[in-house]
């Protein structure tokens, strides 16, 4: 029996260290944005996938509110101390000519319950100029926040972008 409540006691202490990173946030990037990337905000989620297996999913925007980029993990790997994220992505730029493939890495570290550090990594295998490594600091988002920018309504859509660059640019600035 304490052999039992040993492994149970060591499974709800590693839940509780990888459930912390779940959820959604918003990433704000800190590297000075170029043509080859633009992304100044994204917002993303982390969830469980019906294996149990972290992924990870979002979109990132431009300084002007122009939808930047749409991206998702292809692999994940969980940190426990600190409790983190190392993750290979793929994505697109669905608004660039010809949507161009985009692929990378980054990682996530959490600092406390509500925000996290950390860079992803952008690289285009038809344009070998597109390799760039963005720093950034990521803020646990609101509930209603990706509901907003799923959801029919431009006008709040456009307001909750616009909020979260103007939140951009004070951390950038500061």
């Amino acid at each position: 029996m304490r052999v039992v409540n040993q492994k149970l006691r060591k499974a709800i202490e590693n839940e509780g260290r990888f459930a912390r990173i779940e959820g959604q946030w918003w990433q704000f990037s800190l590297t000075e944005r170029t043509a080859r990337e633009p992304s100044a905000l994204s917002l993303l989620r982390i969830s469980r996938g019906r294996d149990g297996a972290l992924e990870l999913a979002g979109r990132s925007w431009q300084e002007d509110g122009k939808l930047s980029a749409r991206y998702w993990s292809e692999a994940v790997k969980e940190r426990k101390e600190p409790s983190g994220i190392f993750y290979y992505w793929k994505g697109e730029r669905p608004l660039d000519p010809n949507a161009p493939q985009l692929d990378g890495t980054g990682e996530i570290r959490m600092e406390s319950a509500e925000s996290a550090s950390g860079y992803f990594t952008t690289r285009a295998a038809t344009d070998p100029t597109v390799n760039a490594r963005t720093a950034g600091v990521y803020w646990r988002a609101d509930p209603e926040d990706m509901s907003i920018l799923d959801g029919r309504d431009d006008r709040k859509r456009a307001e909750l972008i616009a909020e979260r660059l103007s939140h951009w640019k004070s951390i950038k600035n500061a």
